[in-house]
């Protein structure tokens, strides 16, 4: 059981640190000590679902969990292949789980105006006071579900 409670503080701490595409070039797992040349930011990177017919070469792999969604998922594989220098990126694996959590509200007092009497001060103009009254609310907790989607993608160069 403690080893399980590790597993899911350890995911919750990627699945914070992954705001930004450039944020997941920390899960590229290199193959290779050839350094190949970025591709620029327009460069189209093709994602193919299966190893292509053509001769090509693995240079690297990258592996992480997000719970940004699929077009976050999407971003990181192209921006990731574009600073490697791949050609395109065959995705090996991508699975998708709800994990629910319970999310805790406190409890908190809060200060609401509320409309005094009008009065008339010395010169004879109305005026309102505005009294603020404190209020309670009580604290409350509801079940909060995330989409967790993980990927296997190897980053491939062709063969010339």
């Amino acid at each position: 059981m403690r080893i399980l409670r590790a597993v899911f503080a350890l995911v919750a701490l990627v699945l914070a640190g992954c705001a930004s595409v450039s944020s997941t070039s920390q899960f590229y797992l290199p193959y290779t000590e050839t350094v190949y040349p970025p591709k620029p930011k327009d460069a189209r990177i093709p994602i193919l679902g299966k190893a292509p017919a053509r001769a090509h070469k693995v240079i690297g792999r990258l592996s992480f969990s997000t719970s940004e969604g699929w077009g976050f998922l999407r971003k990181s594989m192209e921006y990731n292949a574009r600073q490697q220098g791949a050609d395109a990126v065959i995705l090996r694996s991508a699975q998708s789980r709800n994990r629910t959590t319970m999310v805790q509200v406190p409890a908190q007092f809060d200060w609401i105006p509320v409309s005094g009497p009008a009065y008339r001060d010395r010169k004879g103009r109305v005026c309102y006071g505005t009294t603020y009254v404190p209020i309670y609310r009580p604290g409350y907790t509801y079940p909060s579900t995330w989409t967790i989607t993980s990927l296997v993608a190897d980053m491939i160069v062709f063969k010339k």
